[in-house]
């Protein structure tokens, strides 16, 4: 089954839209050095743009994410390798697969700041999101399936 149909239906995606959202909060604060206060600043000025921008823009990039992310999920589906594992050793196309739709968004976008921004923390982008990975696919394991874990315990009603 495609990731999409885990990720978003209507019933799970406001769920999966602000885990993404908290992954991402996470992700920047944990940024540190000089680059790191480019993203952090980058954020500040997205983030303050217009209130909710990020759960936007996480939402509207959620169906090409998904999409990117589905053949990574469909590997661990098929092995039954932890999707961490996955994503882990393929950080960078991982990583390219996901910034190739933001960099066609930014290229797109008529908000000029929006774009400056972005083009400012484009260079160090994938070292971020390939650090992400394990945070990925934490996210999409919290909202798929379990693959090869052990069957559910019975109900009591079973009995």
């Amino acid at each position: 089954m495609h990731l999409s149909i885990h990720l978003t239906t209507p019933d799970a995606r406001p769920a999966v839209v602000a885990d993404a959202c908290t992954l991402i909060d996470q992700e920047v604060a944990r940024t540190s050095g000089i680059s790191g206060m480019a993203i952090r600043s980058a954020y500040r000025v997205l983030t303050g743009i217009r209130r909710g921008m990020v759960p936007s823009a996480v939402d509207g990039l959620l169906d090409p994410f998904a999409d990117q992310l589905d053949p990574f999920y469909q590997q661990h589906v098929a092995t039954g390798e932890p999707l961490v594992d996955i994503l882990t050793a393929q950080r960078t196309s991982m990583a390219e697969a996901l910034l190739s739709i933001t960099d066609d968004r930014a290229e797109r976008t008529s908000q000029v700041t929006l774009r400056r921004a972005y083009q400012r923390v484009r260079g160090s982008a994938r070292g971020y999101v390939e650090a992400a990975a394990p945070g990925i696919a934490e996210l999409i394991d919290a909202h798929t399936p379990a693959q090869g874990g052990p069957d559910p315990a019975p109900s009591p009603e079973a009995g």
